[in-house]
């Protein structure tokens, strides 16, 4: 291949800007020419007034001073119509039409059923993965966990220095809709006394137990790390919730942090309070660890379109790069019960 073109795609990951860097500079340094994609997929349809909005030729100094930046310089957005497939042929007329004959997608779930549609379509895609949620099962790692991760664990130790303080419970919301991975590794990281996961049945009213157990044995703070899905496999009804705590006024089907706090408490009775670190997760400057993945993961793609290789997500397995089918990619679950098991031995309270 002579022209290829790189986009990122769905949430936000630290170590996109990075992953993208890698593109050009190896697609540069083996004469090939590169354009970036703006806003994911929706740069591909071209709908912008100016063509500048959609898409722009890369070089190198297109990626100068961007490796330690959070975020994305190509912007990203997520393009639900794009699961049609006159939207995606139409994209794939626009790209060809740009002269490109592969394209780089760096993304998670969603981004990679999109690369999977374009090669379907004629246009060979490469996916590599960047998600703070860590939830592709055939790589080790994806982009972007481990600096979410170390942002979890800063806060968590900020939380414990005000919760010795107060003497008090913290529950820590962490993303992951449908994957735990986020907060079973800061649990692991910060001594939490339980991880709360989507993948595993819990209850409250035995968190609130866990928390009243850790007040008699004379604990002065507890740390409860808490999956932004795991509400979904909660043993409790909330129907059942609601009666038997009226006073807390539970008026929805979805619980929110505070209310789970607020249950706690009342369980507990300890106080308890809630964090919900929301996007800034996302934010910041990737780590060491993200910039090298990223950087390698990059280049690997940029060779397989090189070598007219595509329709292959790269990951990472052993330490070393790896490439498997884009439809095989997005199949099976990241949990792993040892890690979920050891958060429980290494919390445990005595009584």
């Amino acid at each position: 291949m002579k022209r290829i073109g790189v986009l990122t795609s769905g949430g936000d990951a630290p170590g996109m800007n990075a992953a993208v860097r890698a593109v050009v500079r190896t697609a540069l340094m083996n004469g090939m020419s590169v354009v970036g994609i703006k806003r994911g997929y929706n740069g591909l349809l071209m709908r912008s007034l100016t063509s500048s909005d959609d898409y722009i030729e890369m070089n190198a100094r297109s990626v100068s001073g961007i490796i330690h930046k959070g975020g994305t310089e190509l912007m990203t957005a997520r393009c639900l119509e794009f699961y049609k497939p006159e939207i995606q042929k139409q994209a794939v007329r626009n790209a060809k039409a740009l002269g490109l004959e592969g394209i780089v997608c760096i993304g998670g779930n969603g981004t990679f059923k999109g690369a999977e549609a374009l090669n379907s379509w004629g246009l060979n895609a490469v996916g590599v993965p960047a998600t703070i949620d860590n939830d592709l099962c055939y790589t080790e790692f994806t982009i972007g966990f481990d600096t979410a991760l170390n942002t979890a664990v800063e806060a968590v130790n900020r939380l414990r220095d005000t919760g010795d303080a107060h003497e008090r419970a913290s529950i820590l919301t962490v993303m992951g809709r449908d994957c735990g991975d986020l907060a079973i590794h800061t649990a692991l990281a910060c001594g939490a006394e339980a991880a709360i996961v989507p993948e595993v049945p819990w209850s409250i009213i035995e968190l609130g137990e866990t928390v009243h157990k850790g007040v008699v044995s004379g604990k002065r703070s507890t740390i409860l790390i808490f999956a932004e899905g795991a509400q979904a496999s909660m043993k409790e009804n909330v129907k059942d919730l609601r009666k038997e705590f009226p006073k807390l006024h539970i008026n929805s089907d979805k619980l929110s942090s505070s209310q789970f706090a607020e249950i706690v408490e009342a369980v507990s009775g300890h106080e308890t309070r809630a964090t919900v670190l929301g996007y800034t997760q996302r934010g910041g400057s990737p780590t060491a660890n993200d910039r090298i993945l990223a950087t390698r993961t990059g280049a690997y793609a940029t060779e397989l379109l090189l070598n007219d290789i595509g329709g292959r997500a790269v990951g990472i397995k052993g330490n070393k790069i790896i490439d498997v089918p884009l439809e095989n990619a997005m199949d099976g679950t990241t949990f792993e019960p040892d890690f979920y098991e050891l958060v429980g031995v290494t919390g445990y309270i005595r009584k």
